[in-house]
Formats: C-alpha cells, sequence, structure tokens
C-alpha cells in the first residue's frame, strides 16, 4: 500500500471523524444548555472556593454562596427569556434539568431559583462578598462603639475626677457643673452626628477637640487665680489632650485610635477577636448576624489577604479598595482552576458522547479503515466529496490573520453539508445494514483480543470525535495540502 493510498485512507477517516464531531459538538451544546452545566460548575466552583476544599465547611460555604446570589448585582447577570415562545422553552429546560437532577438525585445548586449566570465578573464576586461580609457597616459599628468609649472613659470620667480633686480643694461643689453638662451634651450630639452620617471622622476629632479647648477657655475664666487652681486645670487638660493624641497630631491620632484596620475588621468574623469589643453593645447585633457565617479556609484567606493590604499606608477605606483588588485576583486565580476542571470534565464528557454516537451509527474505526484500504470506490467517493469544499482557512486583510470562529464555522458547515451530499450519493462505512454486520462478523473472527474488535473500534473513534470537528478540520486542510503537494499520476489514452 503506497503513501498515497495512505494518505487516502487518512482523509477518509478525518472525513468521518468530522461529520460525527459536527454532530457530537451540536449535541454536548444542547445537552449543556439543557442542564445548565456552565451555570451549575460556576456555582460549585465558588462553593470550593470558598471552603478552600474542606468538606466540613461545605454547608457554611454553601450557605455564603447561595447569598451571594441572591444579592441584586450578581441576580441582575442571569439574563431571563423573554418572550411566550422564549420564556415557554426556557420552562422546559429548566423541567428537564429538574427531571434530570430527580433521576440522578443531585440537588438543585440554585436553591429556590431555577437558573444561575454562567460568568460573574471578579468585580462583580468581590464587592458581593464584601457587602454580603458588612465590612463597611462594621468598621462603622467598630468605630461608633470606639467612639462612645472614648467620650465616656477617657474625657468625661478622667474630667469628672479632675474637677472632683479640685472641688474639694476650692470647697464649691457646683464648680463648672454647668460647664461640664455642657460639654457632655456637645459630646453627645458629636456621637449622634457621626451614627446619623452627618459627618466624617476626620471632622468628628477636630470637633472633640474643639470642644475640649472651649471647656478648658470657660475653666480659665471660672477658677479663681488666687488658689493657683487655673494652671493645674489646664496641665491636666493638656495632659489628657496628649493622651487623646498618641503621641502624634492630635486629629490624627484621634482619627487613628478609633478608626480600625482591616485586620482589626476581618478578626471580628474570626474567633479571634478582642472579647471586650465583641461584647460591646454597638457590636453584639453584628457579632451575632456573622456568627457561623465564614469557612474556616475562607477566614484564613481573607486574613492572608488582609495581611497583604495592611502593610500598604492609607486608612481603612483605602485598604478595603486594595482589599477588593485582592480579592478579585483571588477569585480570578480559582476561576483559573475552576476553568481547567471544566475543560477536563467537558472533555470526559465529549468523549462518552462520542463513544454513544460511534456505537449509533457503528462507526467502527477498524472496520472504516478496512473498508477504505480495500474499496477504491470509497475512497473515491470521499475525496471526490471533500475538494468540493474549500479547505483554506479564510484570512481577514485587516489583520492578516485567521478570520473570526464565526467564519471557520460557516466552512465546517459547508462540510457537513458536503457529508450530507455524500451519504445520499454513495454508502459510507457506518450504519448497520446486513451486508455490512457480516463483514464485521468476518473480520471479528480473526481478532486475538477478549474484547470485541467492534467495541474498542468504537472508543477509538469516540476519543477522535471528541477532539472537535474544528481539530479535524485542521487537520484535512493539512492532509489535503500533503497529499496535493505530491506527483498526480497521468493518465494515458488509448491509442496514444
Amino acid at each position: 500500500m503506497g503513501l498515497p493510498v495512505v494518505l487516502d485512507v487518512a482523509l477518509g477517516l478525518m472525513f468521518v471523524y468530522m461529520a460525527l464531531g459536527l454532530i457530537a459538538s451540536e449535541a454536548q451544546e444542547i445537552v449543556s444548555t439543557m442542564l445548565q452545566w456552565r451555570a451549575e460548575h460556576l456555582k460549585y466552583s465558588i462553593e470550593q472556593l470558598l471552603a478552600g476544599g474542606q468538606s466540613a465547611d461545605a454547608r457554611a460555604a454553601r450557605r455564603l454562596a447561595d447569598q451571594l446570589y441572591n444579592s441584586p448585582m450578581v441576580r441582575d447577570l442571569n439574563y431571563e427569556a423573554q418572550g411566550v415562545i422564549a420564556r415557554s422553552a426556557r420552562q422546559i429546560l429548566h423541567g428537564v434539568g429538574w427531571l434530570y437532577r430527580l433521576l440522578s438525585r443531585t440537588r438543585n445548586v440554585f436553591g429556590a431559583q431555577t437558573s444561575g449566570p454562567s460568568y460573574i465578573p471578579s468585580e462583580a464576586f468581590a464587592s458581593t462578598l464584601l457587602e454580603t461580609l458588612q465590612l463597611e457597616g462594621l468598621q462603622k459599628s467598630v468605630v461608633e462603639a470606639r467612639l462612645k468609649r472614648l467620650l465616656q472613659e477617657r474625657i468625661m470620667l478622667p474630667l469628672g475626677d479632675t474637677l472632683h480633686t479640685l472641688r474639694a480643694a476650692i470647697g464649691d461643689g457646683a464648680l463648672l457643673d454647668v460647664e461640664l453638662r455642657n460639654l457632655e451634651a456637645s459630646l453627645e450630639r458629636i456621637f449622634l452626628d457621626y451614627r446619623a452620617g452627618r459627618t466624617g471622622l476626620a471632622q468628628i476629632a477636630d470637633r472633640v477637640m474643639a470642644e475640649l479647648d472651649h471647656f478648658a477657655d470657660q475653666g480659665a475664666q471660672v477658677l479663681p487665680e488666687s488658689y493657683g487652681a487655673t494652671q493645674s486645670f489646664i496641665r491636666r487638660l493638656g495632659y489628657l489632650r496628649s493622651q487623646l493624641a498618641g503621641g502624634m497630631d492630635v486629629s490624627e491620632g484621634l482619627v487613628r485610635q478609633l478608626q480600625p484596620t482591616l485586620k482589626e475588621l476581618l478578626s471580628l468574623l474570626t474567633n479571634s477577636s478582642d472579647r471586650g469589643e465583641a461584647r460591646s453593645g454597638e457590636l453584639a447585633y453584628v457579632r451575632q448576624s456573622l456568627e457561623g457565617k465564614l469557612p474556616v479556609r475562607l477566614q484564613e484567606s481573607l486574613t492572608l489577604l488582609a495581611e497583604r493590604v495592611s502593610h500598604t499606608a492609607g486608612g481603612a477605606d483605602d485598604q478595603l479598595k486594595l482589599f477588593q483588588s485582592e480579592l478579585e485576583h483571588w477569585y480570578d486565580r480559582g476561576m483559573d482552576r475552576a476553568g481547567g476542571v471544566y475543560r477536563r470534565n467537558s472533555k470526559i464528557v465529549g468523549i462518552l458522547l462520542g463513544v454513544v454516537i460511534a456505537a449509533a451509527v457503528n462507526a467502527d474505526t477498524f472496520y472504516m479503515a478496512n473498508r477504505l484500504t480495500v474499496d477504491q470506490a470509497v475512497r473515491t467517493s470521499v475525496i471526490q466529496t471533500i475538494n468540493q469544499v474549500p479547505l483554506e482557512i479564510p484570512v481577514s486583510p485587516a489583520t492578516t490573520g485567521p478570520i473570526s470562529t464565526e467564519s471557520l464555522r460557516e466552512e465546517l458547515q459547508s462540510l457537513g453539508d458536503a457529508v450530507q451530499t455524500t451519504l445520499s450519493d454513495y454508502s459510507l462505512p457506518l450504519g448497520r445494514s446486513p451486508k455490512l454486520l457480516a463483514t464485521q462478523a468476518v473480520l471479528e473472527a480473526d481478532w486475538p483480543l477478549p474484547i470485541p474488535r467492534h467495541w474498542l473500534g468504537w472508543v477509538i473513534t469516540g476519543i477522535a470525535v471528541s477532539m472537535g470537528s474544528s481539530f479535524w478540520f485542521d487537520a484535512l486542510h493539512r492532509v489535503m495540502t500533503v497529499r496535493s503537494s505530491g506527483t498526480k499520476p497521468s493518465s494515458t489514452k488509448s491509442g496514444d
């Protein structure tokens, strides 16, 4: 058997693989759409990412993933069908999916929903996760708790002790009583303004310092100078200011003490949170709402990301933005791994589907190769059909490179039409005709292996079909190029 015959046999097999590959691709796409494989795999992947691969955290990860999917930002990514016909088709697909889950005894990963998005951008995931974890609300609650404690325990209480000592020394039990009550009322208004969101943290610090300065001025005017109490009072207020500043600029020091770092915020989501702060009334409801929400591995991942962000300068707001960026990168890396798993799973499904199609049409690679080798008429029919289809991959003039996938799809469709023409014009070595089955039985008699010959031929065909129609399109192009570059035999006419 010479090289031209080998090339013709290879072309014939590629042609059949191409034809079955077109069928398998369409079938796999239909099954994938009906069973929502992409959307389900994405939800499973997000649950695995949140659980960190730990089965013990699977339930907590599932609850958290359901919360993410119920958020408006993610829910808007799931575009439902519009129109009566489209919605009816969608309901049919949902019914098929429900029947499949019933028979396979698998859960609906979308919970109460019937479908989910097939793709979630990293920005949407990160912002939704931060919103679900309530970090911004938690930050505000921590600041409120610290601000209230600062106003009561570090300002009003020391001032009360100072005035008590001063009143005892002077013998005036009502000294600066009105001024102290006015200061307390002013500090309470400052706290309420921050809680209502009417002012920011930097302005809060300036207002607190201004109220202390005003109280000091009032004390200097009221205290009698003859007892030397004024200087003592001013000195104690200065010491109080220095304690509030913490060795920095007074406003900046107050902001640093009141504003929690990202690590401190995340510690409230884990068991490592500060016990006194977690027991405070302002944080009790936050602690309760977050209890048991985060899987352990997710806590570790968030803490590690927070460690990276903590080395950067800036306040908690800036760190939250950087933390969201780190979350996006973490999600992208996880989805890259999940994409590889999906491709491997799709390959396995493609092989199984290819074997099923090969068995259904009796596409035995061994028999097809034998038939193409010994039957020149079949080879000629296949080669003539392939020659009718231009196998040159179209090139875009603007890019001087391969044109879009749509053009390639058109070429594949042309080849599919040619397949139908060949099947109607000439019988390919496929099917279950009595003659074909009898020939297979004869070849089976000399088969040395315990596995039936045609079974192994179906498996080989299924693996070849799973490689995809575009692969065999390119292979046909290459082999045709090699075949056409050889020396064509010259035809001789009778009488020459």
